[in-house]
């Protein structure tokens, strides 16, 4: 899907909280989960506590827009996967790899909010109980 100059600077101008509703509401409706990607690898943000996350998107071009516009992203590529294969595999993988949070819909010189994985699972499965 392509997203709009207008609805990127609508929906980053937006609170952490309320990215994430429309993150959760569109992953769950495009049935994608975009990430960061470098060198074939998922990009993780570590905290100064040495925690991991990893960074969240519902669209391409938010994330292309973050990458572009945050200093020392710009050479960092975008990924999608589908939604039911980003809950099953790629989330216990991370999990096993001692990435237990999420910060979800990050923005240019802003936060993501942080999430837990499993708030992120059942926030998922909630919604996509309404397309049943």
């Amino acid at each position: 899907m392509k997203v709009s100059k207008q609805e990127i600077e609508a929906v980053t101008a937006l609170s952490p909280e309320e990215r994430y509703g429309y993150f959760i509401k569109r992953i769950c409706d495009w049935e994608q989960v975009w990430v960061l990607f470098e060198d074939d690898c998922i990009v993780l943000n570590e905290a100064k506590n040495g925690k991991l996350y990893v960074l969240l998107f519902p669209f391409e071009d938010f994330a292309s827009h973050y990458a572009t516009n945050t200093k020392g992203m710009q050479t960092t590529s975008y990924r999608s996967f589908d939604i039911h294969k980003f809950v099953e595999t790629i989330m216990k993988k991370l999990q096993a790899n001692n990435v237990s949070n999420a910060l979800v819909f990050p923005v240019p010189h802003g936060y993501g909010l942080n999430v837990t994985m499993e708030e992120i699972v059942e926030d998922i499965k909630n919604e996509l109980k309404n397309y049943e």
